[in-house]
């Protein structure tokens, strides 16, 4: 019985502690735990499921992990004996650390040159822990000299560059960039998610420093050269297309999935240049790659633009054309008897170009533009639409591959609504 009772009283301690230190021990695994507050696409998802490989955290409670929340220094420095695997010792000389859960590795960050004895014998162990005091103490526990003399690559850290900058140097701690400047923000609060990748950059880089430094220049470079892809292909992508092109129509996310219509355009086009998904389309056209880009767009240019610039006067001749470009079987006598029933006399333009040739949410080709026409005469079905004035729309219209070759399916979908010139 008062074995029992032992390990009753053992189990309430340690939950206790746990409660108390948060993040600061070792914690048992969880089989497929996942933080309800760390999802996939989080930039720190990585750091924080590794940490919970290593043992590190187990969260907050709750199923939780509290990525935003601050750390405290007797937090942080924990982490740090851990990745070095300090035990605790005996004999805390800081005045306000002798009681708290963390005294123990305190003593050993203080004994392993992670942190200093100050004249007032403080610590400040439940002080929320700043970013520029994160990277002194990781800094030491790796043995990464500061480099004093060194101009800082910071332009908000002008005091005490040196931990900052041999942070940065050795890939443990970085800041952000504004405005083409880098800050550091020493003085902002080390949230949690901050401090899962600080930590197991400094895990990785104990066990192997050069193993590490050469895989994080391998994964720089890597970013560098897919920015520099990225902008060279988005100025391709605003280059290839019409300058009447409407700004609503290229924020416009309707039928594109989880992509934008940049994504979506290069997703296609890179399809074309392998043959990806385009196999029936090569055969029954008989084109490929930039070839059949440009047949489409072409298709699409001509069924929009004899709708558009539509004249009852030559319905005939549009029929004709219409022809050529429509699938087999659309009904186009409906559209000419519409011209004709109700005199129509148009005029306009259809803006769009290669860039506009897009996958949409089903992955099927599909052509967007702005069109932008007016009235020439009065109609009986031309509903609130002014004679002389010029009206625009954000359109799009699919393909359908034929053995007579490419032709357009349908007319077109309306994607935003109808404006005026301004």
């Amino acid at each position: 019985m008062k074995e029992c009772m032992k390990r009753i009283m053992t189990l309430i301690l340690t939950v206790s502690i746990l409660a108390v230190t948060e993040i600061c021990t070792f914690a048992e695994p969880v089989d497929n735990l996942k933080f309800s507050d760390v999802k996939a696409t989080s930039w720190y998802y990585s750091y924080v499921t590794k940490l919970m490989e290593l043992k590190i955290t187990a969260g907050i409670g709750n199923n939780m992990f509290g990525p935003n929340m601050s750390v405290t220094r007797a937090e942080f420095v924990t982490f740090l004996c851990n990745v070095k695997g300090y035990e605790q010792m005996q004999g805390n000389p800081f005045a306000d650390s002798q009681k708290s859960w963390a005294s123990g590795y305190i003593t050993a960050a203080l004994a392993n040159g992670i942190i200093d004895l100050p004249a007032d014998q403080k610590f400040n162990p439940n002080y929320a822990i700043t970013r520029q005091e994160a990277a002194e103490m990781v800094c030491r526990a790796l043995n990464i000299t500061p480099d004093e003399t060194a101009e800082s690559i910071y332009v908000d850290v002008s005091n005490d560059a040196g931990y900052s900058a041999a942070a940065y140097y050795n890939y443990i701690m970085r800041g952000s960039i504004e405005n083409n400047k880098f800050y550091f923000k020493p003085d902002d609060k080390l949230t949690r998610a901050e401090t899962a990748a600080i930590i197991v950059n400094a895990y990785d880089y104990n066990i192997d420093k050069l193993d590490y430094l050469n895989k994080k220049i391998s994964e720089e470079k890597e970013k560098k050269d897919e920015a520099e892809t990225k902008a060279r292909r988005h100025q391709e992508w605003l280059a290839g297309m019409d300058k009447g092109v409407s700004k609503e129509l290229l924020s416009c996310t309707d039928l594109l999935g989880d992509y934008s219509l940049e994504e979506q355009h290069f997703r296609l086009m890179d399809d074309l240049e392998i043959g990806g998904e385009w196999p029936e389309w090569n055969e029954k056209s008989g084109l490929a790659g930039g070839a059949l880009a440009d047949e489409l767009v072409s298709i699409g240019r001509r069924v929009v633009e004899l709708w558009i610039n539509a004249d009852y006067r030559k319905t005939d001749i549009i029929k004709n054309d219409w022809a050529g470009v429509m699938i087999e079987g659309y009904d186009v006598d409906s559209k000419i008897k519409k011209i004709k029933d109700n005199t129509w006399v148009r005029e306009g333009y259809f803006y769009t170009g290669k860039s506009l040739l897009t996958y949409d949410s089903v992955d099927q080709p599909t052509l967007r533009g702005t069109i932008r026409y007016r009235w020439i005469n009065p109609s009986q079905n031309t509903g609130e639409n002014k004679v002389g004035v010029w009206y625009e729309e954000d359109i799009k219209l699919s393909f359908y591959p034929q053995y007579s070759g490419m032709k357009a399916n349908g007319f077109w979908y309306q994607l935003t609504k109808t404006r005026t010139e301004k």
